[in-house]
This record gives C-alpha cells, sequence and structure tokens, in this order.
C-alpha cells in the first residue's frame, strides 16, 4: 500500500501549478500588513474587481504607482524603507497569481524609484543621521534618570527596574532587544494573515479549491505543511535561561554570587540556532549591578527553589558547604518558563491573554525615547545603540574577531560588523600617532560616542505655554471640527443616525492630528534649540553665566528616595563587608519598590501638601483608617497597599468625581471577580465577601459612608451606587 500512496502522491505533483514559499512567520505578517494597503490601493482609485482580480492583472506601470502611492501616502523617508515595500509587494503578487515577478520589470521599477520617486519626496540614503554608539557615561546617565530624577508614573514601580534591567542587560551582551522582551508582531484583527496564507498549500490546476479534498490531497498537505512548534514559553528573557550560583573566588576565597544568561532566541533562531551563554559577576558599583537586580526581581516572585530564600539577605549570605566549588540556585517548577520582565498583571486580567506576559518591546522602545529625551540628550536612544556600543567594545584589543562574532552571533564570512556595526566616528587618535606624540584616548572616546551633545536643561516636551498660545490653529483640525459639527446637527445622540459611522470616526482622526501636530511641534523645538543653544552661548560669553544648579532628589516615595541616594552616592573605597552590606540595603529597597506604584493623584498631594503642609513621609498606620469614610474617598484604593498612605487617604473634589473615578478604573476589574471582599482595612480582618459588584456598593453605602447618598440626586455619577437601594 506505501508504494501505492507514493505513485499517487507522483500523480497529484505534476498537476500542481504553485508551491507556497515557506516564508518565516514574521515575513507572513509584513506581507499581510502590505496587503492592507493593496486593499486602500485599490478603494482609492475605484478599481474595478476585489483585489485578488486587480492583482492578477497587475503589470509594471502598477507596480509603480503603487509604489508612489506609498511614498505619497505613508511618509517614507529612507531607500531602503521604499524598496523593503517593493520586495514585500512582489511576495504578495508570488502568493496571489503563483507565479514571480519579471525580473526585467523588477529592474524597471528600481530605475523609476531611483530617478524619480527619491528626488520627489527626498528619499533619504541609509544611515543619514549616523549611528548611534552607546557606552558607560550613556548607561550611567540613563540609570541615574531613570532611578533619582523621572518624574514618570508607571502602572508599578517594578517596571522602573525592568528598564534598569533591560539597559544593564543590552550593554552588557550586546544581545537583541527581543531576547529580553517580547518582540513578536501582531497579526492584526482584520483577517488578512488568515485570508493570504490559508491553511492549504498547494495550488492544483486540476481540482477545483472548494472541492473536498481526498486522502492523497490530506497526504500531500500534510507533507507541506509545517506548523510551527510551541515552545511553552514566550520569546523573551525566562527563568530557565539564568542561571544563579554562588561560586567560590579562586583568588580570594571568598563565596560570591555569579550568573550566567543562555540566550536561545535570537534573530534566525529558528533556521539557524546559535545558543551563547555570558557571564555576570558582582559590580563594584551598585548601579551597573545586574545580578542585584535579577535577585531582587526573583525575591519580589518568590521564584527561588530553596524555601528560606524570602529575602535578599539569605541570597547574597548563601555559602558553598563542603568540598563544592559552585552551588547552582535553582528556581521553583511553576516560575522556569515565566518571563522576567513582564507586563503589570493588571494590565493582563482585563484582556483574554494569559497571565505572565513579557513586556513589550514597544514599551521599552518609547519608555527609553521619553527618559533619553527628558535626561537632556539631543536624540533619542534606541535599544540598537547598546548593541552597537558592546560590539566596539569587544573589538579590537578586548576580544579576538572570533570572541566578538560569537557573541554577537554573526556569521564571520560576511563581516557583518564592519559593514553595519562598526562606530563610523574613528576612535584611534591618528593625528597624534602620526606625530608621534601622546594620544589623547579619553577625549577621543568621548568624542566618539553618543551624549556629546548632552544638555541636562533640555526635556522631551520643552515648548513653552507661550509659544503654544502663539500657534495658530491647524486648518485640516478645524475642517473636521467643522464636519463634525455638521453631521451632529446640535444632537447630543448619533446613535442610528444617517451618518452614525463617519460622525464617531472623526473624533479619532481629529485626536489623531492633533496628537500628530502636537509632536511635530515638539520635536521642532528641541531641533531649534539643540541647534541655536551653542549659538547663544557663545554670544553671551561677555555676560554672567547663570550657574547651573543639579535638581535634588525630591521623590514621592520615601524608598524610592532612599535608594537613589544608595546607587547614585555611593562612597568609594568601601571594604568588601561595607559594600556586601550596601548592596543587601539596595536589594531589599527594589523589593519593596516592586510592590509600590504612583498615580496621577500624587501631583495634587504635592501641590496640597506645598500650599499646607508637608506630606507624611511614613503611613502612621491602620488605625488612622475609620470605618466611617469621606463620601469623597474611593472605597477600593483605601485598602491598596501598593499606594502610599495619603493616596490612600486621597478626597476628590466633589463625589461626583470619586464615582466616575471608581466606574473608570474599578468596576470593570471588580465586576470579572467571582468572590469579591470589601479592601478596607476595618472589614479585611472580618474576610466579608460578596456575591456581586452590586452587593459591594450596597455594603459601601449602608457601611462606610458616613452621609448617605440622597435617592433624589440625579448625577450620571452616581447611578452605580443608588440604583439598587435596599
Amino acid at each position: 500500500m506505501a508504494y501505492e500512496k507514493r505513485a499517487a502522491l507522483r500523480k497529484q505533483l505534476e498537476g500542481t501549478e504553485f508551491l507556497q514559499p515557506d516564508y518565516a512567520d514574521k515575513t507572513k505578517i509584513n506581507i499581510a500588513g502590505l496587503l492592507r494597503k493593496w486593499k486602500r490601493y485599490c478603494e482609492f482609485n475605484e478599481l474595478e474587481g476585489t483585489w485578488r482580480d486587480v492583482i492578477q492583472k497587475a503589470n509594471r506601470a502598477m507596480a509603480m504607482d503603487f509604489l508612489e502611492y506609498l511614498c505619497q501616502t505613508y511618509r517614507i523617508h529612507s531607500w531602503g524603507s521604499s524598496w523593503e515595500y517593493f520586495r514585500q509587494y512582489k511576495q504578495l503578487y508570488a502568493s496571489v497569481t503563483g507565479r514571480y515577478m519579471d525580473r526585467n520589470d523588477s529592474r524597471e521599477v528600481k530605475k523609476w524609484r531611483d530617478k524619480v520617486l527619491v528626488d520627489r519626496y527626498g528619499l533619504q540614503a541609509p544611515c543619514n543621521h549616523g549611528k548611534d554608539v552607546a557606552n558607560a557615561d550613556t548607561l550611567l546617565v540613563l540609570l541615574t534618570f531613570n532611578i533619582k530624577y523621572d518624574t514618570g508614573i508607571f502602572s508599578w514601580e517594578r517596571h522602573r527596574f525592568n528598564l534598569s534591567g533591560c539597559y544593564l542587560g543590552l550593554a552588557f551582551t550586546g544581545a537583541r532587544p527581543a531576547e529580553f522582551v517580547d518582540g513578536e508582531r501582531k497579526t492584526g484583527k482584520d483577517g488578512c494573515l488568515e485570508e493570504l496564507f490559508p491553511q492549504h498549500t498547494v495550488r492544483n490546476s486540476l481540482s477545483d479549491e472548494d472541492k473536498v479534498p481526498d486522502e492523497h490531497s490530506k497526504l500531500l498537505e500534510e507533507i507541506l505543511l509545517q506548523e510551527c512548534q510551541n515552545r511553552g514559553r514566550p520569546k523573551a528573557l525566562c527563568y530557565e535561561d539564568i542561571l544563579l550560583m554562588v561560586v567560590r573566588h579562586p583568588e580570594t576565597g571568598e563565596d560570591v554570587l555569579a550568573m550566567s544568561i543562555k540566550f536561545v532566541h535570537h534573530k534566525g533562531s529558528d533556521n539557524k540556532p546559535k545558543p551563547t551563554i555570558f557571564f555576570f559577576t558582582p559590580a563594584r558599583r551598585l548601579i551597573f549591578c545586574f545580578i542585584t537586580v535579577i535577585v531582587s526581581l526573583a525575591v519580589h516572585d518568590s521564584a527561588f527553589a530553596a524555601s528560606n530564600f524570602t529575602t535578599v539577605r539569605q541570597v547574597f549570605r548563601a555559602k558553598n558547604r563542603g568540598p563544592v566549588k559552585c552551588t547552582p540556585l535553582r528556581w521553583k517548577e511553576e516560575w522556569l518558563k515565566r518571563p522576567v520582565f513582564r507586563r503589570h498583571e493588571d494590565s493582563v486580567e482585563d484582556s483574554d491573554e494569559p497571565k505572565y506576559q513579557p513586556l513589550s518591546y514597544q514599551k521599552l522602545h518609547d519608555d527609553m525615547e521619553r527618559q533619553s529625551l527628558d535626561a537632556g540628550e539631543e536624540n533619542a536612544i534606541e535599544p540598537k545603540a547598546w548593541r552597537k556600543g558592546a560590539a566596539n567594545v569587544a573589538n579590537g584589543m578586548h576580544a579576538s574577531d572570533a570572541v566578538r562574532d560569537q557573541m554577537m552571533r554573526h556569521d564571520p564570512k560576511w563581516a557583518t560588523f564592519n559593514s553595519a556595526y562598526i562606530n563610523e566616528k574613528v576612535g584611534f587618535h591618528l593625528q597624534n600617532a602620526f606625530l608621534d606624540e601622546p594620544t589623547e584616548d579619553s577625549l577621543l572616546a568621548m568624542l566618539s560616542h553618543i551624549g556629546l551633545m548632552r544638555d541636562p536643561r533640555a526635556s522631551k516636551d520643552m515648548v513653552p505655554d507661550g509659544v503654544w498660545e502663539m500657534m495658530p490653529p491647524d486648518p485640516e483640525t478645524e475642517k473636521l471640527d467643522a464636519e463634525r459639527a455638521r453631521l451632529k446637527g446640535g444632537q447630543y445622540r448619533i446613535k442610528g443616525s444617517e451618518n452614525e459611522d463617519r460622525t464617531r470616526e472623526l473624533p479619532r482622526l481629529i485626536a489623531a492630528k492633533v496628537a500628530r501636530r502636537k509632536n511635530d511641534i515638539r520635536r521642532a523645538y528641541r531641533e531649534d534649540y539643540f541647534y541655536n543653544r551653542p549659538t547663544w552661548d557663545v554670544e553671551a560669553n561677555g555676560q554672567e553665566e547663570r550657574e547651573y544648579i543639579e535638581p535634588a532628589i525630591d521623590l514621592y516615595i520615601p524608598e524610592r528616595a532612599q535608594l537613589a541616594e544608595i546607587l547614585c552616592n555611593q562612597p568609594d573605597n568601601l571594604s568588601s563587608t561595607e559594600l556586601l552590606e550596601l548592596r543587601i540595603l539596595a536589594a531589599e529597597l527594589i523589593v519593596v519598590l516592586c510592590g509600590k506604584r504612583e498615580t496621577v493623584k500624587r501631583n495634587r498631594i504635592q501641590r496640597r501638601a506645598r500650599a499646607d503642609v508637608k506630606v507624611t513621609e511614613e503611613s502612621p498606620g491602620p488605625d488612622l483608617f475609620s470605618l466611617l469614610m469621606d463620601r469623597k474617598q474611593c472605597p477600593h484604593c483605601i485598602g491598596d497597599e501598593t499606594l502610599s498612605f495619603e493616596e490612600r487617604k486621597f478626597k476628590y473634589c466633589r463625589p461626583a468625581v470619586m464615582y466616575d473615578y471608581f466606574d473608570r478604573k474599578h468596576t470593570q476589574q471588580l465586576g470579572s471577580v467571582k468572590q469579591m471582599s470589601c479592601n478596607h482595612p476595618k472589614c479585611r480582618e472580618e474576610t466579608l465577601e460578596f456575591k456581586h459588584l452590586n452587593h459591594f456598593k450596597n455594603h459601601v453605602e449602608q457601611v462606610h459612608d458616613s452621609v448617605p447618598i440622597p435617592t433624589a440626586y440625579a448625577g450620571p455619577s452616581t447611578v452605580i451606587f443608588t440604583r439598587q437601594r435596599t
């Protein structure tokens, strides 16, 4: 029977026109993204037939016109991006039509791009702005700003140390960001990927697509279909990749912590596995210690298998027993495949995604961009700057070419480092070497890395209020506002109206245009500031210089202020015992901060404190939370121990504002819980449980409300508490 199946298989393959290329998952997502643009192109030009019919008849002229449409519509700025779009178009063309685009036509399109589109749309050459190469000074600036000066509010303070860990890991390994965080592309929800790449991979001219496949067709499809293996873990840094161990130092004989990280999920790892292991030792400067960050996060997660490793002191005090020189510290079985740098659990609970989701690359990129600009950098620091910096440090006298290529996971025959990663700013002092004079190595090291033009007085949003007031209104936004007012016709309700879809779409378009305009103004103002500031300083040479005063540590959370003092003002010449105690204290503060969070109420509390009384630095204790609450206090936040004492006791300006806040922040979260309990410190001891959300609201009204809510009050915000009064 086996030879009969093979004969049927050969007969099936004889009628096969085209086999779908085995594209990688990211490539399929890119092609599906171009399909969305192709559909818009067909709709914009009002072409007859479906998008499949149009691409079946597409020729060289249509390919040229489509490439110009992309450059005009999607604000393409470089040669490489435009040609990458055309490569995706050729892949889309081959996937749909079953034939590859003619080479002569492809060359003609390239000539069209080079001679016409480059000049018409000002497409820039690759690396037109240069390569940003980071060094240790840049890392110190970013780490210091993150812990000491950053006023940004995160969903939880653990994310601040997620950023510190990512900064240190990227700088010390040269790894790609997708090896630390989740860099997987999203498939989209419009169905383009499923429409373009269905499960059936064979196109047969003899059989109809709607026909039910026979047994032999199924056999062929099973042979050709290559399904992605489920790894049971995300493509990010997980605990099973980290080996924390206590080793005996060969010179001093002391037991110290060491760590190794195995990187597997690098670029192209599915086709060419190149696992690489990096080793880490405790850094002398605590702000640079990657081990301290990992140990603190692991203690906060309770990820150690040893039952007595519940504090960082117990971990750092671990010793080798007997004749062994190394004692690995194992992780709990359930934590092996969980990511170290994660999203906040609350953001995952409200979605359909499973718990313990890794931090996304986009979140890391956006926060790194904001922090670097607020720290005074002229240009935003991107994650690739750390990879280039690590490669250039390892190059030359620090490591051989073989070790450098191993660290970067480069194939030596392609000379990838020399073509793409080497610093374009030559760090060798050729002038003094030619003159046989002492070289200025430290000066050239400063000149050849990013951060030379850093100005601490600059920030991401530094446009004065007067400039915003002088800005003329945007004509496009005003036109959309007028259209929205015309469609609404003075009516509040738009449901069921003739132009309901357009009326609902206009606010999103207006908000997008306003946000884009604000970002363009901020960017233009920063560019003008960095371009003209040197000239202003030179012209004011004869005037009295205003001394720049470094901002003091003014942080809202006391533990963060204490940690910033330890990391940023670490004394020199500490003994090994003193350094260990300071390291343990810093790690303990990190563990405490991982369970804290800040909200926007912090700013209003600080303003009130400056006007009235100084805010208490420590929580006085549970006795100050009375059973009867003020109607302007949130009944859920008062028991949230991750907030500070002042935020738990915070009073809104009026009850209606508090009810709106409760609806917006807590209703969906509490409504998804099957058995909820009152979070108030007085009720927590009694472990009261409620069956549904209205049961909990009724309890708050009867037990904790000092003044009953009038039933005659018709405010829309209080409906949640008066809907089912008993």
